[in-house]
């Protein structure tokens, strides 16, 4: 009797065990996956209201572009463009509840098919229930390019105002302004609507998990048991971790195309510019190797966005093999330039002939970042900065716990006596946005971007520090052999001249100045002009005054795309290369692609290699001229 108590005490708690074990295991996957609940439902009402808020945006300037058109033709046949106006608004309507409605810049209204009795009043200062002026505000909003506003209106058939969401755009061409709205309560039952959806398949997900895990608790003992907890929380952190990993990527590829475009035309202006003082510049004089260092430097920072995007989008790299010998003396003059005197440089190349495949500029900016944080980690005090080049061959048994396969590796150093890193801001240092420097600007970039442009090489970095001890990092590299020392020799292409005419359109004024002086430089007679639809009707007026086309892409009111097709239906033989600095994706009007079926000739990306861009206009120039004169004989012939 007592032995059976003392088994069935023993499994009454084993079996209590169980149970708490079970529900401890429910409770962690229901708190984790309601967390996950959460923040989906959150992207969910976003992205429902930004949806709602691009078709509203795209259906207004489709809509106008279409009325545009059709007031234009009007005119042309002499009738009233404003009665085509009426009849089309008052013919179309936007879903089950919606219409579009005009104004004009004063706030005069021209058509309302809701509310006839509105055309021709002044509603500029009209309130809604709430005091809100919606007509002056959208009128305000029209001016500069368009834009939203939510205010109280009725629907058709009803009296009583609902939260409505409003786009208003200006009609191309004319003085009148185009609206259309949703209302938001459509949106708010869509919203619950998928809501109760993805909460009852969490709720289904809940469930199935609960009575798997239970029953895997029930007939399992207790380690295959704790096994299986740790089996299943395992992913869920993960899972976690690569989520908000991707969301910190997806930030900087967006952080990147919106940035390139303006920042490659300040570097095309820098290159023009210095061209164009190399152009001036004596052969003996000092000055000649400044400027050849400003124009490695634009190079450099047209390379920057490209190494953001890599590192956001883990896309494959372009590989050559480098002596990294010279990438690291690279490194160090150009650290001489910022370094301060308290802080000694120190180089130890022992593979001297140490060869990689790798990106020379990335190779370089993961030096570079590295120098930098080491300076930074003894900024205010006197240190050392130590960069060591060894070439290292790995078994087995030390290339597993560096996820590397066994073999020669090249391995850079750079070690610093700074303040050093306590284990916890170790364990985070490779974190993209993670830095310990906000109050001194630091943005948690470097350090991630160099560990992903090693991974991207092959390769694996490591950090060993302590607090007042220094920090030193390690870069292996795979090794692809040795070379002899031959340093590569500068060379730098002539500029190809003439002394044809050349339009040159762009919308930012410091490029078209210097490419314009440029190119007036080399010969050509050269018009500027920085509106597209200004360099349209010039083009117009004088459609063979010109002999060549050099145009931006990313321009206001007409993209490169969109002006080339215009003045290719005027003159189709007319040459045109187009450039930009744009680095995002897309359809062809962000981003030609096909730039050719357009009818573009040649195509660059800024800041462009200017010997490489008057190369290429010579060589239009000259096929143009050759296929006139062909076209001549055959006509004499």
């Amino acid at each position: 009797m007592r032995a059976n108590a003392s088994i069935a005490g023993r499994i009454g708690l084993l079996l209590l065990f169980l149970i708490v074990f079970a529900s401890a295991i429910g409770l962690t996957y229901t708190y984790y996956i309601k967390l996950v609940q959460s923040d989906s439902l959150a992207e969910v009402k976003s992205a429902t209201v930004h949806g709602y808020e691009r078709t509203l945006r795209y259906s207004v300037q489709s809509m106008a572009a279409a009325l545009s058109d059709a007031m234009t033709k009007a005119r042309e046949r002499g009738d009233n463009p404003v009665d085509v106006l009426r009849r089309t608004i008052n013919a179309v309507r936007y879903d089950n509840d919606g219409y579009y409605f005009v104004y004009d810049l004063n706030g005069i209204n021209i058509v309302h098919p809701l509310d006839p009795a509105f055309q021709g009043t002044d509603r500029l200062n009209h309130h809604d229930k709430d005091g809100v002026p919606y007509i002056s505000i959208l009128a305000s909003l029209v001016r500069s390019g368009g834009g939203y506003v939510s205010y109280s209106f009725h629907k058709p058939g009803e009296t009583t105002p609902l939260p409505k969401l409003a786009y208003a755009e200006i009609i191309p061409g004319t003085d009148f302004w185009l609206a259309t709205g949703i209302y938001t309560d459509n949106i708010q039952n869509e919203q619950e609507k998928l809501a109760a959806r993805l909460d009852g398949h969490i709720n289904k997900a809940l469930m199935i998990v609960g009575v798997g895990v239970f029953i895997t608790l029930v007939f399992f003992v207790l380690p295959t048991s704790l096994y299986m907890v740790s089996g299943i929380l395992k992913p869920w952190r993960q899972m976690e971790r690569e989520l908000r990993h991707a969301q910190k990527m997806e930030a900087i590829g967006i952080f990147a195309g919106g940035i390139a475009h303006d920042f490659n035309n300040i570097l095309g202006a820098i290159s023009s510019c210095s061209e164009l003082a190399l152009e001036d510049t004596p052969e003996d004089s000092p000055v000649r190797e400044d400027l050849y260092h400003v124009l490695k430097a634009a190079r450099r920072g047209k390379n920057l966005v490209k190494r953001i995007k890599t590192f956001s989008q883990r896309t494959e790299l372009t590989k050559t093999t480098v002596q990294v010998r010279y990438t690291v003396q690279e490194c160090i003059q150009l650290l001489q330039t910022f370094i301060p005197a308290t802080v000694e440089v120190r180089l130890r190349i022992n593979a001297p002939t140490a060869q990689v495949k790798a990106d020379p500029d990335q190779l370089l900016q993961v030096l570079m970042n590295l120098c930098t944080n080491a300076e930074q980690a003894m900024r205010g005090m006197k240190g050392l900065l130590e960069i060591t080049l060894d070439m290292e061959t790995l078994d087995t048994g030390h290339a597993a716990p560096l996820e590397l396969p066994a073999g020669r590796y090249v391995v850079i150093s750079v070690r610093d006596t700074g303040t050093g890193m306590k284990p916890v801001v170790m364990k985070h240092v490779f974190e993209p946005f993670y830095t310990t420097r906000k109050k001194s600007g630091g943005t948690g970039l470097g350090l991630s971007i160099t560990q992903n442009i090693v991974r991207l090489h092959g390769g694996h970095i490591t950090v060993d520090s302590a607090p007042s001890r220094g920090s030193t990092f390690r870069v292996y590299l795979p090794c692809s052999g040795m070379a002899e020392e031959v340093q590569e020799k500068q060379i730098r292409s002539a500029l190809q001249r003439g002394n044809e005419s050349l339009l040159i359109v762009d919308d930012d004024d410091d490029l078209a100045y210097s490419v314009g002086k440029l190119f007036t430089r080399l010969g050509y007679k050269v018009t500027s002009v920085t509106r597209s639809k200004e360099a349209l009707e010039l083009f117009r007026r004088k459609p063979h005054a010109f002999d060549l086309v050099l145009t931006d892409q990313m321009m206001p009111n007409l993209t490169g795309v969109e002006l080339t097709r215009e003045l290719l239906s005027i003159r189709p033989d007319l040459p045109v290369i187009m450039y930009t600095g744009f680095e995002g994706t897309g359809n062809l009007s962000r981003y030609p692609k096909d730039w050719r079926k357009v009818g573009v000739a040649a195509f660059f990306y800024k800041p462009f290699d200017t010997a490489a861009l008057s190369a290429e206009i010579r060589t239009q120039l000259d096929k143009h001229k050759k296929h006139r004169s062909t076209a001549h004989a055959r006509s004499d012939h």
